[in-house]
């Protein structure tokens, strides 16, 4: 059995004087990528997980953190792995 892609964009923003700390925070995070970290505290990072609850769970969490003003999904991305679904229709 494949597991599914599920990739997501989040919009972080921090307090400017806390950023560092959020950073930090995130970093601990499995499955979290930073990709952007702007002086005024916006923070544009992915998440990775096969599982759409665990994304939206980590995004609440996230909203949640020490120094964070808000974090929203801009972009949500969902496919399951085609060549194992090939394969295994192929072999039924």
């Amino acid at each position: 059995m494949s597991e599914a892609i599920n990739i997501c964009g989040v919009l972080i923003h921090a307090m400017p004087d806390k950023v560092t700390e959020v950073k930090q925070t995130l970093l601990e995070y499995e499955g979290l990528e930073i990709h952007t970290v702007t002086e005024d505290g916006r923070m544009v990072i992915t998440l990775d997980y096969p599982d759409r609850g665990q994304m939206m769970d980590t995004i609440n969490q996230l909203n949640s953190v020490a120094g964070v003003l808000s974090a929203a999904m801009v972009y949500q991305h969902n496919e399951s792995n085609d060549i194992d679904i090939k394969e295994q229709e192929a072999s039924v």
